[in-house]
């Protein structure tokens, strides 16, 4: 059975800004390499994971959509990795989780939701959000120096 499994931060943090990856790789029994695409927007992304995912035939591709973080500096990705470690320990302890994802065990009126998405974006729509992409991690290694 394939899937999407869209990471969806805060609406105020500065993660909807960064570029965007999907991973794909198998899932139901299917045995292939994965790979991961990008940068994209975030919407782009998004609508190319469904577009493939739920469009398999045969249900066997798991598409993963996250941000990738700007980091410059090893220093940079171990500070992050430490961060995320502490959030971790704390979470564990109040919530209920399933690969790290909190998941509400109590709710007896669980519905699978019908699934409508709009067209993926064509080509040029995904070479225009790549431009915007690096437009803006670039001014982003602006701003640091």
């Amino acid at each position: 059975m394939g899937g999407v499994i869209i990471y969806e931060p805060e609406e105020d943090s500065d993660v909807n800004e960064f570029p965007w990856t999907v991973t794909f790789e198998p899932s139901g029994g299917d045995e292939w390499d994965s790979f991961i695409c990008g940068p994209y927007e975030r919407d782009h992304a998004v609508a190319l994971a469904e577009a493939v995912a739920l469009d398999d035939a045969e249900g066997g591709v798991l598409a993963i959509v996250k941000p990738m973080l700007p980091a410059l500096s090893a220093e940079d990705v171990s500070a992050t990795i430490e961060e995320l470690r502490e959030a971790a320990l704390e979470e564990e302890d109040d919530e209920d989780t399933v690969n790290g994802t909190p998941v509400d065990f109590d709710d007896e009126d669980l519905e699978e939701e019908e699934a409508e998405f709009a067209e993926p974006p064509s080509p040029e729509e995904i070479r225009e959000g790549m431009a915007r992409t690096y437009r803006r991690l670039l001014d982003l290694d602006a701003d640091a120096e």
